[in-house]
């Protein structure tokens, strides 16, 4: 894990995100996007929001997909100049952990390299 800091606000566009469980089965269309790697999908119950490819495996029917792992969509609203622990990476977006302990997604590209650890992000352990 690394710590990084935020160069560039982010605000997170959805207000509801995306929550899905392993071997939850999605519909998935193609959208335009600036990031490669990411599918539009909508569960069953109606919510939508952008999910990795990664996580996906498709199914014998067009447009469906399963998840092959737990999947949160929720993006963070963060501000320029805060410090946060990476957690996961995926194309090009980094699901990410504040010092209050707040986690979501934000995009690799708002954030820059520090080379220590400060003591005001929580471990994992």
């Amino acid at each position: 894990m690394k710590i990084l800091k935020v160069i560039k606000n982010h605000r997170s566009e959805f207000q509801v995100p995306l929550v899905v469980k392993k071997g939850e089965i999605v519909e998935g269309q193609e959208r335009e996007t600036d990031l490669e790697g990411w599918l539009w999908c909508r569960n069953s119950s109606g919510a939508h929001g952008w999910v990795p490819k990664a996580y996906l495996e498709s199914t014998s029917k067009s447009g469906q997909f399963q998840f092959i792992r737990d999947y949160n969509a929720r993006e963070l609203t963060i501000e320029a100049g805060k410090e946060v622990l990476v957690l996961d990476e995926e194309s090009g977006w980094a699901w990410v952990r504040t010092s209050l302990g707040d986690e979501g997604w934000i995009p690799l590209r708002n954030l820059q390299g520090l080379t220590d650890k400060p003591d005001s992000i929580p471990d994992l352990m």
